[in-house]
C-alpha cells in the first residue's frame, strides 16, 4: 500500500486559522490538504457540531456570552446557544464573527471538492449506534469519508453501518484492532517500521498525528505512512519535495 504521502490538516489550517471552523477547513483545501481532520459533538438537541474541547471557553467568547455555562459541556448547549458564540476571535481579529459550524455547514461548505473528511467522534453520554446515525445523516451521503473515535466503543458502532471506520490511539493496534478497522490514526512517535508493516499486512491504511516538523515528516515518509495530520499544511506540503 505504497504511495505519495497524504496530508491532511489538523482541524484545518489551525496553525494560522481558527480552529474547526469553516475558515480553516477551507484554507486547509486551498494550500492543497488531501484531507482535513476535525473533531465533532453532538448538542443538548441533537445537531452535531464541530469542537475539540469538552467547552467551548478556549475557541470562542462564551465569557462575554453567557458566563452561567462556562466549564459547562458542549454537549449540555443548544445549537442556537452555540450561534450566539464567536468561534474566531481568540485567533485573530480578522476571523471574528466565525460561528461555530455544524457538520452540515462543513459539507456544504466543501461541496465539489474531493478532499477526504476525517471525521473523529468524540465521546458523548448517547448512545453510540444514535450517535454515529445522527452523523452520517447530517454527512448526507458525502463521499470519502473516514469515521473515527479513541472511544472504542463509537468506532465499533460505525463498522456495520460505513465503509471507512479508523480507530485513533496513542497506542499501536492490536492484532484484534487491525482485524476490525479499515484506518490506524496513530501518535507520530509511536510509528515504527514494524507498525506500518503490520498495518499493511492487515490491509489497512495508517496516518500518524501531529506532526509539524520536516524531518519527522522525512522520516515518516522513509517509513511508508500512508499519511500525516498536520496543523500547518502550508508548511508540511514543501518538506515532501
Amino acid at each position: 500500500m505504497s504511495g505519495e504521502l497524504r496530508i491532511h490538516g489538523h482541524r484545518g489550517q489551525s496553525a494560522t486559522h481558527p480552529e474547526n471552523t469553516i475558515p480553516a477547513l477551507r484554507e486547509a483545501v486551498r494550500l492543497g490538504a488531501d484531507g482535513v481532520e476535525f473533531d465533532v459533538q453532538p448538542t443538548a438537541d441533537g445537531s452535531i457540531v464541530l469542537m475539540h474541547d469538552r467547552s467551548p471557553m478556549r475557541t470562542t467568547n462564551l465569557r462575554e456570552v453567557q458566563l452561567s455555562k462556562v466549564g459547562v459541556s458542549v454537549q449540555r448547549f443548544t445549537l442556537a446557544e452555540l450561534a450566539r458564540l464567536d468561534a474566531g476571535s481568540w485567533k485573530g481579529p480578522q476571523f471574528a464573527g466565525t460561528p461555530v459550524p455544524t457538520l452540515r455547514d462543513v459539507v456544504h461548505a466543501l461541496k465539489g471538492t474531493d478532499v477526504r473528511l476525517s471525521v473523529e467522534l468524540k465521546p458523548a453520554p448517547v448512545e453510540p449506534r444514535a450517535y454515529v446515525r445522527a452523523v452520517l445523516d447530517e454527512l448526507g451521503g458525502r463521499s470519502r469519508v473516514t469515521l473515527m473515535s479513541f472511544d472504542r466503543t463509537l468506532a465499533e458502532a460505525a463498522l456495520p453501518v460505513h465503509h471507512a471506520v479508523g480507530l485513533v490511539s496513542r497506542r499501536q493496534p492490536t492484532a484484534n484492532d487491525l482485524s476490525l478497522f479499515d484506518e490506524f490514526h496513530v501518535n507520530a512517535r509511536r510509528v515504527d517500521a514494524r507498525l506500518v508493516e503490520r498495518v499493511h499486512e492487515a490491509g489497512g491504511t495508517i496516518t500518524a498525528w501531529t506532526v509539524d516538523d520536516a524531518r519527522q515528516i522525512e522520516r515518516l515518509r522513509a517509513l511508508g505512512v500512508d499519511a500525516i495530520t498536520t496543523n500547518d499544511v502550508a508548511a508540511a506540503r514543501p518538506a515532501l519535495v
